[in-house]
């Protein structure tokens, strides 16, 4: 097989999103904030885009048209946090970011297009 050839699918497989779970409707907020100790809401609707939090607690997917946009593992992306779980506890949206709590005081952020997460403290 030609090497470029050997590359472009290298590419393609690799660029593939995760699997992700199908979202449940009656988990997802209107509002543009789920914090989880006070409901059971797992997800943001904003602009016919859903914002899911995974089982795991660990992983954003984003849904349009109830395809996957992107996903991301916060975790994994950012390390697992000094203090309290390793999971989400806090999503917040913005105009053009989704705001993170992990574990106890450890905050991300994620690139509503992309899905690009930081680390920001």
């Amino acid at each position: 097989m030609k090497p470029f050839l050997k590359l472009s699918m290298l590419t393609f497989i690799v660029a593939q999103p995760g699997i992700a779970q199908k979202y449940n409707d009656d988990l997802i907020s209107k509002n543009s904030e789920i914090n989880f100790a006070k409901t059971q809401k797992r997800g943001i609707k904003k602009n016919n885009i859903v914002y899911y939090v995974e089982k795991d607690l660990q992983t954003i997917s984003a849904y349009k048209r109830s395809k996957l946009k992107w996903q991301t593992n916060v975790i994994s992306a950012c390390g697992e946090p000094k203090k309290g779980q390793p999971e989400i506890r806090y999503v917040g949206y913005n105009s053009d970011k989704l705001l993170i709590v992990m574990g106890k005081h450890h905050f991300a952020e994620i690139d509503i297009n992309s899905g690009i997460t930081t680390i920001v403290g």
